[in-house]
């Protein structure tokens, strides 16, 4: 990952927003928040846990939208 001068026509604030930009796509700031304290095995399986259920959660609140019925043919009051 380099980030040049030349690629960014020599402006300092531009070179700082891509060079984070890479550095959060590659998942370097995440890992090293990870990493930054000491977790127990049981702890890693636990989140991951979570994780999975989080997500399984979301696909499954978007299904539910995409299979409810419309209600195209509304009473209308007059």
């Amino acid at each position: 990952m380099v980030v040049r001068a030349q690629d960014n026509n020599g402006d300092p604030e531009r070179m700082i927003r891509r060079f984070r930009k890479l550095v959060k796509a590659e998942g370097i700031i995440d890992e090293l928040r990870n990493r930054r304290y000491f977790k127990s095995p049981s702890e890693k399986r636990r989140e991951q846990k979570e994780e999975r259920q989080r997500l399984i959660n979301k696909v499954n609140r978007r299904r539910e939208e995409l299979l409810k019925p419309r209600d195209r043919y509304k009473k209308r009051r007059s």
